[in-house]
């Protein structure tokens, strides 16, 4: 029998890629997605899903009929963009889940599948080189993103019993290409920056840490957590990322790669200034249960973007849309999403 997946926020930078590899390993998929960044991903697709343009705040229980697991995407995924309204952060990225999980648990929905995020880990004290965070660690969330990331996480535990299980991955910062396309994520950025300017900005001194994934790792963790036996990964947190990178240290290799592989003369201009997130997590949990490899190299990823870049010429990267806090300001100053809490 063919499962049905419902696919919150389906259109973005990693549903759209999802929703794809879905379909061509046989699943129903439901997509449920406000289209804040517009159809354009999906139009190639449409035909072969479910698409449901409509609020994650604003379903029904009828949209958990047929659906026999659920991957919960949907959300303001930036810090900025959640700082602008804190509130309506939480009741997006909290409250919103929580109901979901609620209306999937009264339909007999063991499954759901929550994407949280690593930065959760990083707080004011915080130390230069920070320590690899397991999922069992004691955190102190202090932004409106990362704390509304891990009260969902709180409100799903305590739904949690032998008929609902949920599995949440705490991502690293996501890299490669999407059919909606994100220039604002710290690779995809230091390579259209080489692209475009020829020079990468390196920002607090360069000793700023991400866990880092790419996108076709994240695709294969979701496919694998429909597919692995529930008692296995039901319940469970997960830190889903590749490992970690010093940004500094990042930089330099988008530009040495350019280099041996393209004969791209890059710059890479470290600023003392711009202090900001800086955290690591610990990945052996991962790794262990998921038997993960990453599918390619870090420098696979690189050239493809840039390669895009090539092929594509006449993409306007100036567009707010490749950048999710421009384009959430536009939104939120012509909607009224901000003013509906």
């Amino acid at each position: 029998m063919v499962k049905t997946i419902l696919v919150t926020g389906g259109a973005g930078y990693i549903g759209s890629v999802l929703v794809r590899a879905m379909l061509d390993k046989g699943y129903k998929v439901k997509v449920l997605d406000q289209m804040i960044f517009t159809e354009d991903s999906l139009k190639d697709i449409k035909d072969k899903i479910e698409l449901i343009k409509r609020d994650i705040r604003e379903v029904n229980p009828e949209i958990m009929d047929g659906v026999d697991a659920v991957i919960h995407l949907a959300g303001f995924a930036t810090e900025p963009t959640s700082q602008y309204n804190p509130r309506l952060t939480d009741l997006i990225n909290h409250i919103a889940t929580e109901n979901l999980a609620k209306m999937a648990k009264a339909k007999g929905i063991k499954r759901f599948i929550f994407a949280s995020s690593c930065s959760i880990y990083f707080s004011y004290d915080t130390p230069l080189v920070p320590p690899l965070y397991k999922e069992t660690d004691g955190i102190n969330s202090i932004s409106p993103y990362s704390i509304s990331k891990r009260a969902a996480e709180y409100a799903l535990f305590e739904l949690t019993d032998e008929n609902f299980l949920p599995i949440i991955f705490r991502k690293g910062t996501t890299y490669g290409l999407s059919p909606r396309m994100r220039y604002d994520l710290v690779l995809n950025s230091f390579v259209k920056d080489a692209f475009c300017r020829r020079r990468l900005t390196v920002n607090a001194g360069g000793q700023v840490w991400r866990p880092l994934i790419d996108i076709q790792d994240i695709i294969w963790s979701y496919l694998k957590a429909l597919e692995m036996p529930l008692d296995k990964i039901g319940g469970k947190i997960f830190n889903v990322c590749a490992g970690n990178w010093n940004i500094g240290e990042l930089a330099e290799r988008v530009k040495k790669t350019l280099k041996e592989k393209k004969n791209i003369d890059v710059e890479v201009d470290v600023q003392p200034s711009g202090i900001t997130r800086n955290y690591q997590a610990d990945n052996s949990l991962f790794k262990t249960i998921f038997q993960f490899n990453p599918n390619r190299s870090l420098e696979d990823a690189i050239l493809e973007i840039f390669s895009h870049l090539e092929n594509n010429p006449k993409v306007n990267l100036s567009n707010p849309i490749f950048y999710n806090d421009l384009w959430y300001k536009i939104f939120f100053e012509n909607s009224q999403l901000n003013k509906t809490i």
